[in-house]
């Protein structure tokens, strides 16, 4: 049974947390507020760790109430993200942090901690790290979400550090997402605006997604890759 923990379980996180547990795998994962698809997973024998990413001094409890749990560790997946514009004009210090320090500080710090207890796995790889960014923050930002991209595009490169500190050990790479699902307060003409721009002219497969990280948690020699998972959006030349 491998053990995985897991952050951002909300929207497609939430998925990936279902297929894994059908799949076997034992999963802890962490949340700031209680929801549906918190009781959900809990009925389904998962371990909710209650815990705030934005504050640093929480990331110990954590990966200490995961590894008791999981008795170990064989993987993390990194899905948290916090999502709101914050144009440059009015960028304020705190909504800077409010991005980067769940999106990369916890995602940095946490695999720091649990690197020790995957190193005492036995087998080749010891462990496998799977973070979640989006496509445009290696290609085309778009305007009013500066302090996201900004955060997006230092976990893509904590990805690449992590995966040369963690060789040959443990692999460490990430999925660019693009349109996958809709935010339940995103306006449907907009969203579909989104699609359009997509070379497929859909939006991503959750299927794909899913199996994707399956794919990741398995894979024995790929490292510190950043794979654009966007129904080609990286191609399409728009902003």
């Amino acid at each position: 049974m491998k053990r995985v923990l897991m952050t951002g379980v909300r929207r497609i996180g939430f998925n990936i947390a279902k297929k894994l547990i059908d799949n076997g795998y034992k999963v802890a994962f962490v949340y700031r507020t209680y929801t549906q698809a918190v009781e959900e997973l809990l009925k389904e024998n998962a371990f909710g760790i209650e815990g705030d990413l934005s504050d640093p001094n929480g990331y110990l409890k954590v990966v200490e109430k995961a590894v008791d749990y999981l008795n170990g560790i064989d993987a993390f997946i990194h899905g948290a993200s916090p999502y709101f514009s914050t144009p440059i004009e009015s960028l304020k210090r705190d909504e800077l942090y409010a991005h980067f320090v769940p999106n990369t500080e916890a995602f940095l710090f946490l695999c720091k901690l649990l690197y020790p207890y995957m190193l005492q796995n036995s087998g080749d790889p010891k462990g496998r790290i799977v973070a979640f960014g989006d496509w445009a923050a290696d290609t085309t930002p778009y305007r009013y979400y500066s302090a996201y991209f900004i955060s997006k595009g230092a976990l893509h490169t904590a990805v690449r550090v992590l995966a040369k500190e963690f060789a040959p050990y443990v692999l460490v790479n990430a999925i660019a997402l693009g349109p996958t699902l809709k935010p339940d307060d995103f306006p449907d003409e907009k969203w579909e605006e989104y699609i359009k721009k997509t070379p497929l002219k859909r939006s991503v497969s959750l299927k794909d997604v899913v199996e994707l990280t399956e794919f990741l948690l398995n894979a024995q020699s790929i490292t510190g890759e950043v794979i654009n998972l966007d129904s080609g959006r990286h191609i399409s030349g728009e902003c």
